[in-house]
């Protein structure tokens, strides 16, 4: 009898324990703010800046917002080249007083942390769409900010995104000026005179996805995961598909879809076995946007595209801003969960930058035209 109720026990306790293992908790504060631009009394904040991390310093810069007015009502777009650099100790960011800038103003570039410098490709500004490369590195001892020009990419393109394996940079899609691209490159940091090498396109083409590299025994992967794709009708079309790349095989393989579309949101591997999905756009008011705006240029009747313009301007100005759920997918397992949410307007348009204490997610867009200058930090307990 006393080992009947013994094995009962030990059946009992085992699930307890696996459900336990599998629980997140996440704390989230702001790290700190982006100052303000000269001539501005508030921080506006902007999209898609250059990020990540190199030895303990954390670079935004770049990016783009609206600083005189929303675009629907004729405010243009400004682009930056400012960096603001923040040393990180103790859990803290503190903006450092000296002024730097890129070499050249630039916003949703693809860019990721390096074991040399913080890498950042294309993206574009009022110039247009750019096909340059760089590395941003940081010297500690002059406190200096060095670049690194590296080989151009075969083609000018933005909103595309960016990982490392080793001492390799994979870039993922993007925008080009005629569309949405399916192309996947890889560049050897260590071997740069061979320049960018094309590998296996992606299954389907893709803008705004958020890329992430999972290294363990079974071998380095990159996942993909949602995104948009511009279409010739001005509707542009959302995914929830998720796709693995092999780079043993150098072949792509559909795994489990999210469970909604989601583009331009931000992401990271964690411990390897886990994909963290911060936020990001299910589409909807986009779509809706992209709809009315198809709609206006069809109209030929002026009192009618007064109406829809007004329809439009109205959805965008009351944009109830983006999904703050944290989705997690489970490598091992294929499978998706929501574990959590953001406390804070959600950021896209931006990277997420991993480190020890947490995770970084700098600025971004927070609704329509509208950008945070918040430099969020997530802190990831189980």
């Amino acid at each position: 009898m006393k080992v009947s109720v013994i094995l009962k026990l030990m059946f009992l306790t085992v699930p307890a324990l696996a459900q336990k293992k599998q629980h997140y908790f996440l704390k989230w504060n702001v790290a700190a703010e982006l100052p303000a631009d000269s001539g501005q009394q508030n921080s506006l904040g902007v999209a898609g800046p250059v990020t990540g991390m190199h030895t303990d310093v954390l670079f935004v810069a770049g990016g783009a917002n609206f600083p005189d007015a929303m675009p629907w009502q004729g405010g243009a777009k400004k682009f930056y080249a400012a960096i603001h650099v923040y040393a990180a100790k103790h859990r803290k960011l503190k903006l450092l007083a000296k002024s730097f800038s890129l070499p050249h103003p630039i916003a949703y570039a693809a860019s990721c942390n390096t074991p040399t410098g913080v890498f950042y490709a294309g993206g574009e500004s009022e110039k247009g769409i750019s096909d340059k490369v760089w590395l941003m590195m940081w010297d500690d001892e002059s406190e200096e900010i060095l670049f690194k020009t590296l080989p151009a990419l075969p083609f000018a393109v933005s909103n595309a995104a960016a990982t490392l394996i080793g001492n390799t940079v994979y870039l993922a899609g993007g925008e080009t000026t005629a569309n949405t691209s399916t192309q996947f490159l890889c560049l050897d940091l260590s071997n740069i005179s061979a320049g960018w090498k094309t590998l296996t396109d992606i299954p389907q083409p893709v803008s705004h996805t958020v890329i992430t590299a999972s290294l363990n025994k079974t071998g380095d992967k990159i996942y993909l995961c949602g995104g948009r794709k511009k279409n010739s009708n001005g509707i542009s079309t959302l995914y929830n598909n998720v796709f693995v790349y092999d780079v043993t095989t150098s072949s792509w393989e559909e795994k489990k879809a999210m469970p909604y579309a989601l583009s331009a949101g931000t992401g990271i591997v964690h411990e390897e076995n886990n994909i963290l999905l911060f936020g990001g756009d299910k589409g909807v008011v986009f779509n809706k946007t992209e709809t009315l705006i198809a709609a206006i240029n069809a109209e030929k009747d002026p009192a009618k595209k007064h109406e829809l313009v007004q329809e439009k301007n109205k959805l965008q100005s009351q944009h109830p801003g983006f999904s703050n759920e944290v989705l997690l997918y489970n490598i091992k397992n294929d499978t998706w969960k929501i574990i959590g949410t953001i406390p804070f307007d959600t950021p896209v348009t931006t990277t997420a930058v991993k480190r020890k204490s947490g995770v970084f997610i700098p600025s971004g867009e927070v609704k329509a035209g509208v950008r945070s200058p918040k430099i969020l930090l997530v802190k990831i307990q189980q």
